[in-house]
């Protein structure tokens, strides 16, 4: 193998929601041992070489410079040697594990149980490759490698053609398909080099910002009120690049250099030579339209201006600019170093050109772009809102907090929305939702009524260490009782888990069915993609279109329509899935 980051060694079928085929979930126990096999292939855990080398799943390292060279006079000593290729399987009396103890069938029996349960811990048994993987080589273990084989085989035909697996496929083929966004469909358009950039506030998102755009080579001139504010900033992105340091995964010297690409500035004026300036500060249209007046005082013409914004229509955002047409979204996710998805959004007058710019720069700091067309909340906001805004009418109707919250995880997202309104903090969800509500009043209505009662009682969520749940020492605890105080109108309804679950998961289709027929998004990848990597939609679901074509467009338009009679009209079915349910047709297509 060569030796170089960029290699990974391993068995990464399962997420794709299959198994290793040709043998691979017989032959890698065999070849490693069983304990050993279990921590990999189950997870589709993949090894830098050194690591690999070490536990032999690979004969030998070299490095990338002449490989080919070292490689062939490898094999050559070998085949001199007439050195046995390592296939202990093919000998008659082969059993699986590398040691006594690995051999013994009872302590087998303890290997596999407990794969099994780190596995169900792992992925809450949503997807069942995972325990396939397990199941083929339990079944080469105690029936010799043919049985294995066998059962390899017959598991892999099986599970190809669950949902999870069709679903994770396509999830593959869209990332792949992310990777070559234009932004325009004009490929003579090209992108403006971009060699420098503003970053206006050293916040969490600004100091994220900040930090994967010098991980791109680039230079960034970054501003706050304050040099402690900065201070503060540039020891956030020192703090995420030292913990690549201490895993080995970067040398000290290139984070030293990444470091010293950040210019700290609390004046517009070393603004005069960038090439583009992304703002992140508060979200309030009068206090972002005053920092477009002021920087581009100092800007130069040829400037992209980037807002940050998760809500604000950036079409009215820019009213403020001298040059709208030069004006564009780049909405990051936060925490930015570990979310991919980077949402653009093209507002009324922004060029094609600005739009392929924006799209270079995602690219080249390794995010995956969707573009969207402008409107308050764009879309991955109006979905999570969506979200969080069904879950408080489930609470204020009677379910118990934690039931919200398990009832989602249950579906699939990795947190449930009251967690996730405690996470972002209550402040900043009320101060959306109002956003939404007055943008869409009638799927939002009175929800600002709701949000804004944990913030008048100054919970603010983890931040405070007050919110829907208990904090002791940064960690979350049991439910915090005393909040069910706040909602004077609460009801006492009994509400099951499946209802909950629905209630949330069809108000946040339907507004995916919105943003679909208003031609916010314009194609079915960015739908799914969008959801997947901005708010944590289940992945083995392939994303809401997919979701919908499975579940079947016709049953999704009898659910909402059923709980629109029991509801109200915030459960009003899109017209787009109305028309979609017509046709009979399905909504996501290549």
């Amino acid at each position: 193998a060569v030796d170089t980051p960029a290699v990974q060694i391993g068995l990464p079928e399962v997420k794709l929601g299959v198994i290793p085929g040709g043998g691979g979930t017989q032959r890698l126990p065999a070849l490693i041992g069983i304990r050993n096999a279990l921590e990999l292939a189950p997870a589709g855990k993949t090894l830098r070489v050194q690591e690999a080398l070490k536990l032999g799943l690979v004969d030998a390292v070299f490095p990338a410079e002449h490989f080919n060279e070292k490689a062939k006079e490898f094999l050559l000593q070998k085949i001199g040697e007439q050195a046995a290729v390592a296939r202990p399987w093919l000998s008659g009396d082969f059993r699986y594990g590398a040691s006594a103890e690995e051999k013994n069938p009872e302590f087998q029996k303890q290997l596999f149980a407990g794969a099994r349960q780190m596995t169900m811990k792992a992925t809450k048994g949503f997807v069942p490759a995972p325990f396939k993987v397990i199941d083929s080589m339990e079944a080469g273990a105690t029936g010799g490698f043919k049985a294995g084989l066998r059962a390899e085989q017959e598991i892999f035909g099986n599970i190809l053609c669950s949902n999870e697996a069709r679903n994770l496929i396509d999830l593959f083929m869209m990332q792949n398909a992310m990777t070559k966004v234009y932004g325009s469909k004009d490929r003579s358009i090209k992108p403006e080099p971009i060699k420098k950039v503003g970053v206006l506030g050293a916040g969490l998102m600004g100091s994220g910002i900040a930090h994967s755009v010098i991980m791109s080579g680039r230079h960034v001139v970054m501003k706050d009120v304050s040099d402690e504010a900065l201070e503060r900033g540039v020891n956030s992105i020192r703090g995420i690049l030292k913990a690549e340091v201490d895993k080995g995964r970067m040398a000290e010297a290139k984070m030293n250099e990444a470091l010293s690409r950040i210019t700290k500035t609390t004046d517009y004026a070393a603004f005069s030579d960038v090439d583009l300036v992304i703002e992140a500060v508060f979200e309030d249209m009068g206090v972002k339209q005053q920092v477009i007046r002021d920087i581009e005082k100092v800007l130069p013409e040829r400037a992209v201006f980037a807002s940050n914004t998760s809500s604000l229509a950036i079409s009215d955002l820019s009213k403020a600019s001298l040059r709208p047409e030069r004006f564009i979204g780049m909405h990051y996710f936060s925490p930015v170093n570990r979310m991919p998805l980077l949402e653009i959004i093209r507002g009324q007058k922004t060029s094609e050109q600005t739009v392929v710019t924006a799209v270079a720069l995602s690219h080249a700091t390794r995010k995956l772009p969707i573009v969207v067309n402008d409107c308050y909340g764009f879309y991955t906001t109006r979905a999570v809102c969506a979200y969080l805004a069904e879950a408080f009418h489930c609470l204020n109707d009677g379910a118990d907090i934690q039931a919200i919250d398990e009832a989602l995880m249950g579906f699939g997202m990795p947190v449930g929305p009251i967690t996730l309104l405690d996470e972002v903090g209550h402040d900043v969800g009320a101060h959306v939702l109002k956003i939404m509500q007055m943008a869409y009043p009638s799927r939002f209505s009175n929800i600002d009524d709701l949000a804004k009662l944990t913030v008048k009682d100054q919970r603010l969520g983890r931040k405070n260490q007050k919110g829907f749940y208990l904090y002791e020492g940064g960690k979350k605890k049991g439910v915090d009782e005393s909040a069910y105080k706040l909602f004077k109108n609460r009801k006492a309804l009994p509400l099951s888990k499946e209802e909950i679950q629905d209630r949330v998961v069809l108000c946040l289709i339907n507004e995916v069915g919105f943003c679909m027929g208003e031609n916010i998004l314009t194609n079915p990848i960015d739908a799914e993609m969008g959801l997947i990597f901005g708010i944590g939609f289940p992945p083995f679901r392939g994303g809401p279109l997919h979701y919908i074509d499975q579940r079947g467009v016709g049953k999704v338009l009898q659910g909402l329509e059923s709980f629109q009679k029991k509801w109200g009209d915030r459960f009003k079915p899109a017209p787009y899935l109305v028309q979609a349910a017509k046709e009979n047709r399905k909504l996501f297509t290549w």
